[in-house]
């Protein structure tokens, strides 16, 4: 499990370019974004993904209720995740001890081991760099 905060402006990355020439992305103001907070199984590669104004304590708690209901027939659901505050939240603390799932935290600074992680990249490299959307 994981958020992700991709602002609404041009990414550049890397591209190839015919030497002497340039190339030029347009852009706009970027202050906008999108927070989108997800989770993937990772047998059958299934992604529940929430779409809101920010994630927060409140907004995981309805990310764990649509895997919860994803998943009504499994017992036990463990989730890993990162360290982030919204995670680790008296809210979410609370609504776990009542609930199916069951939170496994990564150490610090080992993003690689989030399988998310992968899918964020992915999302990132085909749908933002390079690329120009209007508003």
């Amino acid at each position: 499990m994981d958020g992700v905060h991709p602002q609404h402006n041009s990414t550049s990355a890397y591209c190839w370019i015919e030497k002497g020439k340039k190339k030029e992305i347009p852009s706009n103001t970027g202050r906008k974004r999108i927070n989108l907070n997800g989770a993937i199984d990772i047998e059958t590669f299934e992604v529940t993904i929430r779409e809101d104004e920010s994630i927060n304590a409140q907004s995981t708690i309805k990310l764990f209720h649509e895997i919860e209901s994803r998943y009504a027939q499994a017992g036990t659901i463990y989730i890993i995740s990162d360290n982030a505050k919204y995670y680790r939240s008296k809210l979410v603390k609370e609504y776990l001890a009542n609930s199916r799932i069951k939170i496994k935290f990564l150490p610090s600074y080992s993003p690689n081991l989030n399988l998310i992680e992968r899918l964020w990249k992915f999302f990132r490299k085909k749908i933002l760099y390079n690329k120009y959307y209007d508003t």
